[in-house]
Order: structure tokens, then sequence, then C-alpha cells
């Protein structure tokens, strides 16, 4: 689970479930305002999408599964996936929402 960046303090799995619905939230502990950090919020989304997507490319092609089944795999998949997002988040200070790349 992420830790508040001003007092380390480890956040429950609802309080980051409600961090994430909402983009900020105030530290359970010392009351300052956080946010999900531009990187975890990136390669969350990103391993979510990826995993599922090859997935259902491997289903699909090699063993024919028509749409019936991806419609269940999505109905499945999903609230499993969102309710293991917030193990991957990590907490930030500032609201900046874009991923810097080095240079």
């Amino acid at each position: 689970m992420p830790r508040c960046q001003n007092c380390d303090f480890k956040w429950s799995w609802k309080d980051v479930m409600a961090l994430s619905l909402k983009g900020k939230k105030e530290c359970p502990n010392c009351h300052k305002r956080q946010y999900v950090s531009a990187g975890s919020s990136f390669w969350t989304t990103f391993l979510i999408t990826l995993g599922f997507l090859t997935s259902m490319n491997v289903l699909r092609s090699y063993y024919e599964f028509g749409l019936p089944f991806i419609v269940l795999a999505i109905v499945i998949y999903m609230p499993i996936a969102l309710s293991l997002a917030p193990f991957l988040y990590k907490l930030s200070n500032t609201k900046n929402r874009s991923v810097k790349t080095s240079k």
C-alpha cells in the first residue's frame, strides 16, 4: 500500500480506492492533501490494460472464443484488476499529472 509523502503513514485499501476515484484525498494521519503520482497512475493503467488485451488476444486467436466469452471475461477481470490497482499506486504532494521523461 502507498505511504503518505509527508508523514510516511501507510494508507488503507479503502482510502486508496477513494483517492483513485477522486484524484485527491487528505492523509488520514497528517491531513495533508495527497495525489496519485503521475508515473504510478500511468503504469497501473498500462499494466491492467496490457494484461487484459494480451490474454484476450491469446484466447481469441488460439482458442477461437467468441464475443460472449470476451464480455464475460471483462465482467470478471475488471473488478479484480481495479481492486488490485491500489497496491501499485504511489502518492505525491503535487497535482502534476504529466509523466516527465528524462533526457
